[in-house]
């Protein structure tokens, strides 16, 4: 009975997992409206980006959808050199999506990076206003948001 029950349960997570997964990709590929940066980053880079996030944010999956789109575009657009390490060796690329509190403002905050060998490594975070639709790169050594554009 209970590996039965644990049968299920794993049947379960996979289907959703795998659902998640299809419907990333099913966006990135359907979204018309491009640039031809992330257009050849799609192209060469050949994998989807998979994404997580804790159960205590309720999500709608609109919401997620727009944010893989950002951090696709991000990705695309960036100047980070572990980033395009992190690319050009086609890694495991993925985000981490919270929410947190700045100055008095709610973002969305969004952790880039890779996971190998069991070792997390975050190249770049990444701040969402999504009230005025501004992405903000974190600079760490001077604690403070930049306007990526």
């Amino acid at each position: 009975m209970k590996n039965s029950i644990f049968l299920f349960v794993l049947v379960l997570l996979s289907s959703c997992c795998s659902s998640i997964s299809d419907k990333n990709k099913k966006t990135a590929a359907d979204s018309a409206d491009v640039s031809k940066e992330v257009s050849d980053f799609r192209k060469n880079y050949g994998k989807e980006i998979y994404y997580n996030y804790s159960g205590e944010f309720n999500y709608s999956q609109k919401y997620l959808e727009e944010l893989y789109l950002k951090v696709e575009y991000y990705v695309a657009n960036s100047k980070n050199e572990l980033l395009k390490n992190i690319i050009a060796n086609k890694n495991r690329l993925e985000y981490s999506v919270e929410q947190q509190r700045r100055d008095e403002k709610e973002y969305t905050v969004l952790g880039i990076g890779t996971v190998t060998e069991g070792r997390i490594t975050k190249a770049q975070w990444l701040f969402y206003d999504a009230e005025n639709n501004i992405l903000y790169e974190y600079d760490l050594p001077n604690d403070e948001l930049v306007i990526f554009e």
